[in-house]
């Protein structure tokens, strides 16, 4: 069962792009007209201008090679990117105000029922400007954070994690493995920015690297700047990967393919045992969505009573992992949300938390762990908020 085209879901983005300044025009020219600017620019040039601005999304969305880099990239599209930024901060803005303003008239009825006129006492000029300026500031905040990401590309954290881990060889104790996730070479991640990557994870100096998936965006020739960056990292005892989801609306077996003839391992529902100092390590891997095979990974991953480490690309499947009875599921997919409006104490705001309750970091569930890697990558549109590219290094530790 093959996956949708990709291109379904450029036309998908390309009519919600296109949908949201449609709705920009509309909340601006109502804001505009309210500080009694003349109809005849609202009705002219304030559409044209929109249009304009618009230009760079056609072009990119049919010859994106184009923009990859040199000057299209400089000036056309990473200030398309800016535009586009400001155009999400802005909705956000009008939907925090609107939907401020509607929780207030609804307290006010609920408090005084059947007197809607009195909600002018509660609905006050001063909660007016309070849920103004709360609505400027949080999308001031979107677009600042998405502009500088946009032009800011190469910050990255690199995140220290130990792992206790149950049925830990004491041989295995302060094993090290680095991981990379969501890599999405293309537009967006051009083979100079990848051979960064490719000198931050090996100056780690981890005993092994995983990478669980996307490699690329969308197209088969996308792997091979990747295959030419990736092909210097090093580590001890191999990089071991899985293919996404990403990979498999590009050409699955091409992809790896040249991963593969790049020395790395990439592990289609199977197993590798590894032997590190006399003792044993299992490490899996599935393909992604309804493509994966868990029962024969665990079975496979069960024929010895020691470490199962699980890379599955999506982290949607902690629960099979679970029943499989790995030790440690690694997984990406998420992007850490890529756009996180608030971060708090582990609690994340983010679009990305309505599909999934798991959105970067670490979880357990049972005897089980699962550590979810933001990923180096992004798609969509080159954007961060609060959401910083992830190499992740971490550290097997025993668990008492």
């Amino acid at each position: 069962m093959r996956y949708i085209p990709f291109h379904y879901f450029k036309i998908i983005f390309l009519i919600l792009t296109l949908g949201t300044q449609f709705l920009l025009y509309r909340i601006a020219s109502r804001y505009l007209a309210g500080l009694g600017v003349k109809r005849r620019f609202l009705r002219i040039y304030l559409p044209a201008i929109i249009l304009v601005l618009n230009i760079p999304l056609v072009l990119i969305h049919f010859d994106a090679r184009a923009f990859y880099e040199g000057f299209a990239r400089t000036y056309v599209a990473m200030p398309f990117y800016a535009y586009q930024t400001f155009s999400i901060a802005f909705l956000l803005a009008a939907f925090i105000l609107y939907l401020g303003r509607g929780l207030f008239r609804i307290a006010a009825r609920i408090r005084r029922p059947g007197s809607a006129g009195k909600s002018s006492v509660l609905y006050s000029e001063s909660r007016r400007a309070f849920l103004r300026k709360g609505a400027i500031g949080l999308g001031a905040y979107t677009f600042v954070g998405s502009l500088h990401s946009i032009y800011s590309r190469e910050e990255y954290t690199i995140d220290r994690v130990s792992i206790p881990v149950r049925n830990l060889p004491k041989q295995l104790e302060g094993l090290t493995i680095s991981m990379i996730s969501d890599i999405h070479s293309g537009m967006y991640m051009l083979e100079e920015d990848m051979l960064k990557y490719t000198e931050a994870v090996n100056n780690l100096g981890a005993d092994m690297i995983f990478i669980p998936g996307d490699f690329v965006t969308s197209k088969d020739s996308e792997i091979l700047p990747l295959t030419k960056a990736l092909a210097g990292l090093k580590s001890k005892y191999g990089t071991y990967t899985c293919l996404g989801n990403h990979d498999f609306f590009a050409n699955p077996d091409y992809i790896t393919e040249r991963v593969r003839g790049s020395g790395m391992k990439v592990l289609r529902n199977e197993t590798d045992e590894l032997e590190i100092n006399g003792a044993r390590l299992m490490i899996s891997g599935v393909d992604d969505g309804r493509h994966a095979n868990f029962s024969k990974v665990a079975y496979e991953a069960t024929s010895l009573n020691t470490t199962r480490i699980l890379l599955c690309h999506k982290p949607y499947f902690f629960e099979r992992a679970v029943a499989g009875r790995f030790d440690l599921m690694v997984s990406g997919h998420t992007h850490g949300g890529q756009i996180v409006l608030v971060d708090l104490l582990g609690v994340k705001i983010t679009p990305a938390a309505l599909a999934s309750p798991y959105i970067s970091g670490r979880y357990k569930m049972g005897d089980s762990l699962m550590y979810v890697s933001r990923g180096i990558g992004t798609v969509g549109l080159p954007i961060r908020v609060n959401c910083p590219p992830e190499i992740t290094l971490f550290t097997l530790r025993n668990r008492t």
